[in-house]
């Protein structure tokens, strides 16, 4: 998806990820490893490891890969995984199938918030098995943590690279700063911004025809639905303006004269 033209600021990725591989162990399709290598980069990775892949520097791959085609030169090739698994300090292992071989296995959202604190100091390397056959029994043992992604039972089974975009951008976001929260406009502004409501559609006569029960009745609506919204000192403001105009509009000078003097 492509963004506006107008350009944002561009901020360095979690200091976790830097920690953090990406290791497919005998990918067969260079179309997976080129996705892969996309996938990382959107979500701030740039550490891929390649363990007795397929012939992948091709088409297929660097066209997959669009513009991470850095991130597939710079990929490290091992011939096997006994052969990288002494460089990490900690191994994760992906998993969709569940036995007693694999016990226990933790849901993504449980493994997030430790891989990232384990990433903080030490070397991560997060490995993803064979597209028709995962990660074998026989590796299962040399892992520290195994996760699976829940998926839907009536097809479980997720596409390789899929699979790593998904992992990753749990990953960036549990890293990434929160957005600041809402500051709510003080609960006196709410106050006399409901009651310049009020007046206002008194002023044009909204529900007179139902007489006072329903203007009460649609005032608590308002203050509902506004309510759930958490509005902000700016917004009240915009609101309070709105009423202003609609006044300005409607007003006669008698009754601008009587709101003045009550003010």
């Amino acid at each position: 998806m492509r963004r506006g033209s107008r350009s944002r600021r561009k901020s360095p990725p979690p200091a976790a990820c830097r920690n953090i591989s990406v290791v497919l162990v005998e990918p067969q399709s260079p179309g997976n490893v080129g996705s892969t290598a996309r996938a990382m980069r959107n979500t701030g990775f740039a550490d891929l490891v390649l363990i007795n892949p397929c012939d992948y520097k091709n088409n297929e791959s660097y066209s997959m890969a669009c513009k991470a085609d850095g991130i597939l030169e710079t990929a490290r090739v091992f011939p096997d995984l006994e052969s990288f698994i002494p460089e990490p300090r900690v191994l994760v292992g992906t998993t969709r199938r569940i036995g007693r071989h694999r016990y226990p296995v933790i849901t993504l959202s449980e493994a997030v918030p430790e891989i990232l604190r384990l990433a903080a100091s030490n070397r991560v390397a997060i490995l993803f098995g064979r597209e028709d056959k995962g990660l074998l029994n026989e590796e299962i043992p040399v892992f520290d943590m195994l996760v699976e992604i829940p998926t839907s039972d009536d097809y479980p089974s997720i596409n390789l690279s899929h699979a790593v975009f998904t992992v990753c951008h749990h990953l960036y976001t549990g890293a990434s700063p929160r957005a600041p929260a809402i500051k709510v406009a003080p609960r006196g502004e709410l106050e006399q911004m409901y009651e310049h409501m009020e007046r206002t559609f008194r002023g044009i006569g909204y529900g007179d025809k139902g007489g006072e029960y329903l203007l009460q009745a649609m005032m608590r609506s308002f203050r509902r639905l506004l309510g759930r919204t958490g509005l902000m000192q700016k917004e009240v403001n915009m609101l309070r303006g709105v009423f202003t105009q609609i006044e300005a509009r409607t007003d006669t000078e008698e009754e601008r004269a009587k709101r003045h003097a009550g003010a």
